[in-house]
């Protein structure tokens, strides 16, 4: 039977255990396998979480593994690497650090990270909380090791095994049966469940897990700083009339497939533009798209900039595995989207709430196709549309999101003075549970055409 912890973390500030919380500043440990100099979302995130905890909340440990994601740096290998990231004490367990493109790299780094960790984290002083991402997979269980009956708040970033069996990382069987029994279990011991969007913690719902306790918090993305490069943007472009512009990994949720084969169809009249690399970049390489590799941080303004659209994908199946973060780097840009995603994905209803783009079907070129051509020869409306993007990017400012997340570790943590006495379902308004989209000034999105743009 699932234990009950939240009695005991509510009824702070009574007791020894308020002397105890008074007394000192909570110990919060993060968890995950990647963090800078790893280039992965998840790494960025933890790092901007780190840092926000570090400076208000309480003191911080990373637990991570060595870097293996696309990281301009590497580590000999050793036990246990200590380092600082200013105020931010840094782990690294000695992990293997191989080519994670290939399968077996992969799989080797994960299961290398998970058993040091779980003994890191046994062998390590415990911590008040423990907040653990999913890199990798199951990383869940090594956070309930370390945590030893401590508070786990799981940040869920893909919902696995969900993810690798429509992304065809791995195929349905018995393999897949005992990973989704081990992540329902783990799920089930988790004080709270943090998802990215509705659909990701419908899906977590759908796993047994009750309702108050989960939280949505989205990614957000910071607000830019810096202007585009003209030079840079042209030579992205490539002298292309007509640019949709993908940005970021090239990896398993997305429908490369249909984008390869719009793109054929819109041969001549526009033209589609990767930047980045991943898993699935050679479905694309080979064909009529043009793909080029990561840009540093200091060009993201060009290469948001380069294109006319910003393409956000899902395939079709994966609707409540993932959201990719690379929605609100486009909207913190204010750039108009074209969502390859149904309609019942969280990017889809950003982009309806918003008018800030276009949504097509993952299983449907044509439709890819059209909405890119409609696109091209309303300009006026893609003016609107970046409108509502930047509205957009303004609400889903990072730093708002990561004060959602910090108040709600600090509320797990005891620290918060709203948690006094209640219920769980008092932690969940104080994390900041998912409210509804504002409309944009005021107005509602009343009507939608044929193209999937909302018309106010």
């Amino acid at each position: 039977m699932l234990r009950d912890r939240y009695s005991a973390l509510l009824a702070y500030p009574t007791g020894a255990s308020a002397a105890q919380s008074s007394a000192r500043a909570p110990r919060i440990l993060l968890l995950n396998q990647y963090y800078p100099p790893d280039t992965s979302a998840t790494a960025v995130v933890l790092r901007d979480l780190a840092q926000r905890l570090a400076g208000s909340v309480g003191v911080v440990k990373v637990l991570a593994g060595r870097p293996s994601y696309d990281s301009l740096e590497s580590c000999p290998w050793v036990p246990l690497r200590r380092e600082r990231d200013g105020p931010i004490a840094v782990e690294r367990v000695g992990s293997t650090g191989l080519d994670r493109r290939r399968m077996t790299g992969r799989v080797a780094n994960y299961l290398s990270f998970l058993a040091l960790a779980a003994a890191r984290g046994l062998l390590a002083a415990r911590s008040d909380v423990v907040v653990v991402g999913s890199d990798p997979p199951l990383a869940v269980w090594a956070a309930i090791l370390a945590a030893r009956r401590r508070p786990v708040i799981y940040s869920l970033r893909d919902l696995h095994p969900d993810h690798a069996i429509v992304s065809s990382m791995i195929r349905e069987g018995l393999a897949t049966r005992l990973w989704d029994a081990a992540h329902r279990a783990a799920l089930e011991r988790c004080d709270v469940v943090v998802c990215l969007g509705e659909t990701m913690a419908e899906g977590v719902r759908r796993k047994g897990v009750r309702p108050e306790r989960i939280v949505v918090i989205p990614d957000g993305a910071w607000l830019p700083e810096g202007e585009p490069d003209p030079t840079l943007v042209e030579e992205l472009r490539a002298g292309a009339s007509f640019v949709v512009a993908h940005a970021g990994n090239i990896g398993g949720a997305g429908a490369w497939e249909t984008l390869v084969q719009a793109a054929r169809l819109l041969e001549g009249q526009a033209d589609l533009l990767f930047v980045g690399d991943g898993s699935y970049a050679d479905v694309v390489r080979n064909s009529c798209v043009r793909v080029v590799p990561f840009r540093p941080a200091s060009e993201i303004p060009s290469v948001m900039a380069a294109g006319d659209l910003q393409v956000v994908t899902i395939r079709s199946g994966m609707e409540r595995a993932v959201v990719p973060s690379k929605v609100y780097t486009a909207l913190a840009y204010g750039r108009p989207l074209l969502a390859v995603a149904s309609e019942e994905t969280d990017v889809a209803g950003i982009v309806r709430t918003w008018g800030c783009g276009l949504v097509a079907s993952p299983t449907s070129p044509e439709d890819v196709a059209e909405k890119v051509l409609w696109a091209r020869e309303h300009p006026e409306a893609l003016t609107e549309m970046a409108a509502g993007s930047a509205e957009a990017g303004r609400h889903f400012e990072r730093g708002r999101q990561l004060g959602r997340l910090a108040d709600l570790v600090g509320a797990v943590a005891g620290r918060s003075p709203r948690c006094t006495a209640g219920s769980r379902q008092r932690l969940r308004e104080h994390a900041g549970e998912a409210a509804p989209l504002p409309q944009r000034a005021g107005r509602a999105v009343a009507v939608t055409d044929r193209h999937g743009w909302g018309r106010r």
